[in-house]
């Protein structure tokens, strides 16, 4: 297959992709919006807060430009989400030039170092550091 039609084809599932993720993360906060939420199985097992716990409320406080009531609800997530979504606008035109998911090795260590802050914010979360 020539590179123009892997380029197509990548094109074509990404164009399949792109509208769901966009649906499921509406959904999300419509749920929030509602006061159902997503319902977290970290905290539902251990019932500690995992770096992740109030993205669904920190989402739907973007949605609605109130900075103060996204960066409460996870301030980590607040905080990185121009990184994140850097990392994802790369991967994403990586792959669809590349069809690979595989990264240099500075975008390893970002999400490395990405992951040891969510990490430690999740732990100093429920130390109640954080306010």
């Amino acid at each position: 297959m020539h590179k123009a039609d892997l380029l197509k084809e990548r094109m074509k599932k990404a164009a399949l992709m792109v509208p769901l993720f966009l649906f499921l993360l509406l959904v999300g906060v419509w749920l929030s919006d509602h006061g159902m939420g997503i319902p977290c199985v970290f905290y539902s097992l251990t019932g500690l807060q995992c770096p992740g716990c109030g993205v669904t409320r920190m989402l739907s406080a973007l949605f609605k430009g109130d900075f103060a009531a996204a960066y409460h609800s996870n301030a980590a997530i607040f905080l990185l989400l121009p990184i994140l979504a850097g990392i994802g606008c790369y991967a994403s035109v990586h792959w669809l030039k590349t069809g690979s998911w595989a990264f240099p090795r500075w975008m390893d260590w970002l999400i490395a170092a990405c992951a040891v802050f969510l990490i430690g914010f999740a732990v100093m979360r429920n130390l109640n550091v954080l306010i």
